[in-house]
């Protein structure tokens, strides 16, 4: 997921990422509690905002990516 250039700095990252788990966390897909992602690990404001919302790298790693997950 990405938000535009046009309109980072706003607070859409932290609403899109509220809704997604939110719908996750309504079982659409299974009794799963377990959401995981990649993320470039030099992304520093994405994993700012991964880490706010709980989210703890798992310490895999592909490449310049690093694994993080979140238990609902």
């Amino acid at each position: 997921m990405m938000i535009d250039i046009a309109y980072q700095h706003q607070g859409f990252g932290e609403l899109a990422l509220r809704k997604c788990l939110d719908y996750i966390a309504s079982k659409p897909f299974g009794q799963s509690n377990k959401v995981a992602l990649t993320c470039n690990k030099d992304n520093s404001i994405a994993l700012h905002l991964y880490y706010k919302f709980g989210f703890r790298e798992t310490g895999n790693e592909d490449e310049n990516e690093i694994e993080l997950a979140l238990l609902l």
